[in-house]
């Protein structure tokens, strides 16, 4: 089961984010958990398996970016990582968003197949100007990309602009 994240979660999350990251990944998932919206965890068995932190980037539209994605080691493969990116992206559909972006080492194949089978593709970091203008790049200031990552984008609708054609001259 798939729902909020709340203040009795929060030493689960903890230990799960220590167990699946490197210090400083686990240093930003466990600071990051105050200002997630979406916070999400995957729930079975009565304990917690896994976590999931978002972020809506207000504006028109709205920009989702998944931040971090964890589970619990011993609870991998069962598809909780598929299960807490598929109810992020419909949130972020709900809220009016028209991409989602996600960072991931460009090393981690697990992550990468997670997300590239739920729709995201390799995007450079200069399409979030490109299709968003000044705010994507103060978006892509406020996402913290590493040098290692690649950044992942989903598309629900194409938000951006048709090219520019060019008027046909009259012939006299």
């Amino acid at each position: 089961m798939i729902r909020e994240a709340t203040r009795a979660d929060r030493e689960a999350l903890v230990r799960i984010a220590r167990a699946s990251f490197d210090r400083v990944y686990a240093f930003f998932a466990v600071r990051g958990l105050r200002r997630a919206d979406p916070l999400l965890v995957a729930e079975g068995e009565g304990a917690v398996l896994g976590f999931l932190e978002g972020f809506v980037f207000s504006g028109a539209p709205p920009i989702g970016y998944i931040y971090f994605v964890a589970v619990d080691p011993v609870r991998r493969g069962g598809g909780t990582g598929r299960a807490l990116v598929a109810d992020a992206l419909d949130r972020f559909r709900a809220a009016g968003g028209t991409r989602v972006f996600a960072a991931v080492p460009k090393d981690n194949d697990a992550s990468r197949r997670l997300f590239e089978s739920l729709g995201f593709r390799d995007v450079p970091r200069s399409a979030l100007r490109r299709w968003y203008g000044w705010r994507g790049i103060a978006v892509q200031m406020r996402m913290v990309l590493a040098p290692h990552e690649a950044l992942l984008a989903r598309t629900f609708t194409d938000p951006s602009p048709a090219p520019a054609q060019e008027t046909p001259i009259p012939s006299s």
